[in-house]
């Protein structure tokens, strides 16, 4: 039988003080999602579950740090509060929220997979079965098969369950969002006023990050696309103190995050007259952008708005240098990564059905020879349809 693990100890008074602090939503909201949690365990005759992805631990407590570059564990059992598994320099962080029941800390001399074994051994009976989040990336396979071999208890995969439950975002979590676009307009906005002959990438990528904490941004669950000259037709290439001349274009995604919810957007810019690859890519990107827009609405199928974009684009005679998804998902993010665009996604040939407040990072992004181009906004879908999130122009930015 499981053993219900509490606080062992009455919070202390700088415990309360933060507790208001840290939590990014109601208390009362994320004991709606540990009931939602508990009910499944119960439905599938689990005595507790295994988290290790900080974004799913994050939605279910409201726990985060950056420190999820060491082990961690969220150990949610059917009945009481999680226990986090975790270094010890992370224990008051995570008491001071009262959403997380007790810390079993690792000192840096201990092995961290024996501590959590040892846990489990006081936590539950042997052969007990256990759900096992195993498609996070902070899992490690040899990590996996000595937990395996010490925990004495019965694993079974438990994947999913969570993740279904971010795809469609609460009123709360939107506005979030929608803070999260006025920062992401703020950094795009000053990375494009940062552009001029002479001026080097870094200068562009340091405006961006600039404008966009000024706004009120955390940081970014990924580094921002920030790249000019020929080096903007590689995909995900960065800033690397290039000086930005004449003729160049100069590729920007940035972002702005709230309470760890992101908006994003990409403009695209060229130093002097554009030529006419440029204004024909700019025009297909524009072209895509708005056929999503006007066909995102619940009942259809992901697939199929796919498709539509792109007809756009193969009208264009320029399919060949659009290499990816329409969309993706967005929502909480951690680096590295700023999207949930691994849970859910706008693709071709995606059965998925859009359903309301889902929320999308539309990205239609062209890679031709010598330059990239993207023109991108983060929308929700309403009732009827989808409202944009980021507000900004589209046009072609051209810096004389």
């Amino acid at each position: 039988m499981v053993q219900s693990v509490q606080r062992s100890l009455q919070p202390s008074p700088n415990e309360r003080r933060l507790w208001s602090q840290e939590l990014p939503f109601p208390e009362e909201e994320f004991a709606r999602r540990l009931q939602l949690v508990q009910q499944e365990l119960d439905k599938t005759d689990l005595a507790a579950a295994l988290l290790f992805d900080p974004e799913n631990i994050y939605w279910l407590t409201g726990y985060q740090t950056i420190g999820y570059f060491t082990f961690q564990a969220l150990w949610v059992p059917a009945t009481g509060l999680p226990v986090l598994v975790t270094r010890i320099v992370n224990r008051d962080l995570a008491l001071a929220l009262p959403t997380i029941g007790e810390v079993v800390p690792i000192l840096d001399t201990e092995d961290h997979v024996e501590i959590l074994a040892a846990f489990l051994a006081r936590a539950v009976g042997p052969l007990t079965k256990i759900g096992l989040e195993t498609d996070a990336w902070y899992l490690k396979l040899k990590d996996y098969r000595r937990l395996v071999s010490l925990a004495g208890v019965d694993f079974a995969d438990w994947d999913g369950f969570i993740q279904r439950q971010r795809i469609t975002k609460t009123a709360a979590q939107i506005d979030r969002m929608r803070q999260a676009a006025r920062a992401a307009e703020a950094g795009i906005d000053a990375a494009l006023k940062a552009i001029a002959p002479g001026k080097t990438d870094n200068d562009v990528a340091a405006a961006l990050y600039r404008g966009s904490i000024e706004a009120g941004s955390e940081y970014f669950g990924h580094p921002p696309m920030v790249v000019a000259g020929p080096r903007s037709a590689l995909c995900f290439a960065l800033w690397r103190r290039k000086e930005i001349q004449r003729g160049d274009v100069v590729l920007l995604e940035g972002a702005g995050v709230i309470d760890r919810y992101h908006a994003l957007m990409a403009r695209s810019a060229v130093v002097g007259p554009p030529n006419d690859e440029h204004k024909a890519t700019a025009d297909a990107l524009i072209g895509i952008l708005e056929t999503a827009v006007e066909n995102i609405r619940p009942g259809l199928p992901a697939g199929e708005i796919d498709r539509l974009c792109r007809a756009r684009i193969e009208k264009k005679g320029l399919e060949k240098y659009f290499k990816s998804r329409t969309a993706y998902g967005i929502g909480i993010g951690f680096p590295p990564n700023w999207a949930e665009g691994h849970i859910y996604a706008i693709r071709p040939d995606d059965p998925m059905i859009i359903q309301p407040n889902m929320t999308f990072h539309v990205i239609p992004t062209l890679f031709r020879e010598d330059f990239g181009m993207a023109i991108s906004d983060s929308v929700r879908v309403t009732e009827e349809g989808c409202e944009v999130l980021t507000q900004y122009p589209r046009d072609l930015v051209v810096v004389d």
